[in-house]
């Protein structure tokens, strides 16, 4: 009896199906062991929507287990419920805060609901609204939308102003009316992390937009990608250890769909000169890995070794730290060039899983202390 697939390779294959790439029946999971690998995985990464919308593109709807397709249907069906609320929420939210004189920008699964980045409203799985406005109009903001019925999820003694905020968005408010919390941003992303994306430019470059019988802003595309990289990669993953397959599928996806409107130059200047080299080539190269997009950006020979470890990670289930641990075990390589060229781990080595595998046990008992 065959070994079963693991969950993140076969879901990484299925999602590249509604990115372009070929798929084909051998793709899908081939018992319930595999089923369960991959579909646990898609829930937890909030991306069951693309996954049946990808299937479907390819002709693969059919062949599919009974009770698989019948929990992908009920997941679209309720999924595309619920953000049809969101969106009957958004509207009226973008209509309170216009009527204090702002006019906010979307972020997130706000700004791709309202663009229509993806063909249905049901496509993307959203958990709260996320809009970013001028710092000087925080309070206000706040004032007004508690007096319509909305109420901070944790107990403040006062509202916070943007001068006493530590936090680069309000703490979570949410109104018994409506199904999702709201979280109102003064900046876009971290504070710490303020340089690689700040609110002005933001506000600047956004596009205007009449919506509903309201008024807002979408992000640039240029702007859309950086957010994406800063929030998924930079803090979530590279800070907090977890990666999102929602926001990585959500980066190729924009990628291919706003192709020529992407400042790619613009992105890689910025990330160069503020030390963020290397998570920018890591996220492009981690997309390029899982789904099969082509890289935006010029890849050179370590970047290729990287992507190769990447696609190691998807193979080979005990690789489970893999992603976390290639920039350390890249940097152990660079250091150690020469040596390595005089071992077992020569370059042809490094193209097999074998390989990878013995470098990684070496990594972590002699260098990371990994238990």
């Amino acid at each position: 009896m065959s070994t079963p697939r693991p969950g993140r390779l076969l879901l990484c294959r299925g999602l590249s199906g509604a990115l372009g790439q070929e798929l084909a029946a051998s793709d899908v999971p081939a018992n319930e062991a595999e089923w369960q690998r991959m579909l646990s995985l898609s829930s937890a990464h909030l991306v069951t929507p693309w996954l049946r919308r990808a299937f479907q593109e390819h002709g693969l709807i059919s062949g599919l287990p009974p009770h698989v397709l019948e929990f992908l249907d009920a997941v679209c069906t309720l999924n595309l419920e619920s953000n049809r609320n969101y969106q009957d929420q958004l509207a009226h939210l973008i209509q309170l805060l216009n009527n204090i004189g702002v006019r906010p920008v979307l972020l997130k699964g706000a700004a791709t609901l309202v663009s229509e980045l993806y063909p249905t409203p049901g496509d993307r799985m959203i958990g709260d609204i996320d809009v970013l406005i001028r710092p000087s109009k925080l309070a206000g903001a706040v004032e007004h939308l508690c007096a319509s019925g909305y109420q901070p999820v944790t107990a403040e003694a006062e509202y916070p102003t943007a001068e006493s905020l530590q936090l680069h968005h309000y703490p979570p408010i949410y109104s018994l009316d409506w199904p999702a919390p709201v979280e109102l941003h003064i900046q876009p992303v971290h504070l710490w992390a303020g340089q690689l994306l700040g609110s002005e430019e933001v506000v600047r470059d956004a596009t205007p937009l009449h919506w509903r019988g309201g008024d807002c802003l979408l992000p640039s595309p240029t702007h859309f990608m950086m957010h994406n990289v800063i929030h998924a990669y930079v803090v979530d993953a590279k800070e907090r250890g977890f990666l999102s397959l929602r926001q990585l599928f959500e980066f190729a996806y924009a990628g291919r769909r706003y192709h020529q409107q992407i400042d790619w130059a613009a992105i890689q200047h910025r990330f160069d000169c503020l030390g963020y080299r290397s998570a920018l080539r890591g996220y492009v190269l981690l997309a390029n890995a899982c789904f099969g997009v082509p890289p935006a950006l010029k890849i050179g020979g370590w970047s290729r070794l990287r992507r190769r470890l990447y696609s190691i990670g998807l193979e080979h289930q005990s690789m489970h730290l893999v992603f976390s641990l290639s920039s350390p075990i890249l940097r152990i390589m660079q250091a150690n060039a020469r040596d390595l060229a005089s071992t077992r781990y020569t370059i042809k080595n490094l193209s097999t899983a074998r390989g990878y595998m013995r470098l990684y046990q070496k990594v972590r008992s002699s260098y990371l202390s990994v238990p």
